[in-house]
């Protein structure tokens, strides 16, 4: 595996980890707006999706970061060549 199939892979690991990390926010967006809507305190109410969706939501920033860096690095990444075609002689 070259360096570009490495930053591709790596780009769509980070991605599909935003997946999961997104469903968590989500999760925890239903219940902050049920909270809401009730007038509770969702922090009080719902302790353990406060700190999921925190921990959920630092993690998705810093994979958003660190996919910029390496589409900047799969950017500036030489093109390359493609295989010169063989050609049979009849």
């Amino acid at each position: 595996m070259n360096n570009r199939e490495s930053i591709v892979r790596r780009i769509d690991e980070l991605e599909s980890e935003n997946l999961g990390l997104l469903a968590t926010m989500k999760k925890s967006d239903a219940h902050a707006e049920k909270c809401s809507k009730l007038g509770l305190s969702f922090a009080e109410t719902y302790p353990e999706d406060l700190a999921e969706y925190r921990a959920a939501n630092a993690k998705y920033n810093e994979n958003e970061v660190e996919i910029e860096n390496l589409k900047q690095e799969l950017a500036d990444l030489p093109e390359e060549e493609s295989p010169e075609p063989v050609i049979e002689e009849e």
